[in-house]
């Protein structure tokens, strides 16, 4: 198998780690930067594999060579110019959440994204917090009776006031949306308070008598972290280097105990190889994907 990733960022090296680890032997970076995607070939070649045969080109290179996978790392708000040459081939689209930016869109994002979808039957975005919100959903005896939910999330990102909104707003509704049901996100809800500041975007709304807060930071100072809680139980999501491998573990404040967890990404890539050929797998996660961005440009207005 091969695949085209376009982007030299920092979450492109990591799909591309996911790819050599699912059977991917051939690689090629896109960007418009000859100096970043060599560095990103370097990089990848020290952290994962010398095996695995890299190249690296302008997206004019979709046009001369057929890919299995193109997976889309660029900038949100460049994301609709590379779905628009990519759907036209054949391959199977990864793009990194949100799909399109709603801030340049506006209105616009429903009729762009049926469009793109009409072309390309087999778009999937990229939602590992699907996977992680199992894993916390183990930790809650029931989700009927919640009264309080507060989502807090900090990245180490530079993103400012609504632009925080845009990037995190995806993991926190396909957290939720598995957390609490997979009706939560057709769900009336009434927003209760909005705070969006430089450094951060706060919300808080009902869904029946549930009260439920989002909290997003962005300190590019800061390390990563996710606080879930839920009345009166505390789940953190942390990560360690153990042995040059990534670790994820959840911690308990009732037990004050970590329980080391799965990769939420390699769950997301596990999943897409043994669904690659499964139709419903890519129009359960176009629907979803409809969704969420209503459910988003609902926030915005």
């Amino acid at each position: 198998m091969n695949c085209a990733i376009i982007g030299s960022t920092k979450i492109a090296e990591v799909h591309a780690e996911q790819f050599i680890k699912n059977g991917v032997k051939e690689i090629t970076v896109i960007s418009r930067s000859v100096k970043k995607r060599k560095k990103m070939i370097s990089n990848i070649k020290k952290k994962i594999s010398k095996k695995v045969l890299f190249f690296h080109s302008d997206i004019k290179i979709l046009k001369k060579n057929t890919y299995k996978f193109i997976c889309i790392c660029s900038k949100t708000e460049i994301h609709d110019k590379h779905l628009m040459y990519a759907s036209k081939f054949q391959s199977i689209i990864i793009i990194e959440k949100p799909i399109i930016s709603l801030l340049k869109f506006k209105y616009r994002y429903k009729s762009f994204l049926t469009n793109i979808f009409k072309k390309n039957k087999k778009i999937v975005v990229c939602y590992p917090y699907f996977y992680l919100a199992k894993r916390f959903k183990k930790f809650c005896n029931s989700t009927q009776k919640i009264e309080k939910l507060n989502f807090e999330f900090q990245t180490g990102g530079k993103a400012t006031s609504k632009k925080i909104f845009i990037n995190l707003m995806p993991h926190a509704l396909s957290f939720l949306h598995i957390f609490l049901n997979k009706k939560f996100i057709k769900q009336k809800i009434k927003i209760t308070n909005l705070v969006v500041k430089k450094n951060s975007w706060q919300s808080s709304f009902q869904i029946g008598k549930m009260t439920i807060n989002l909290i997003f930071k962005e300190n590019y100072k800061q390390k990563t972290s996710l606080k879930l809680t839920v009345d009166d139980l505390i789940l953190i999501r942390k990560t360690k280097i153990k042995k040059s491998k990534f670790i994820n573990y959840i911690h308990n404040n009732k037990t004050n105990k970590n329980k080391e967890i799965s990769n939420p990404m390699e769950e997301f890539y596990k999943d897409l190889m043994r669904n690659k050929n499964n139709r419903k797998f890519f129009l359960n996660n176009r629907n979803f994907t409809l969704d969420m961005m209503k459910k988003s440009y609902f926030f915005l207005n």
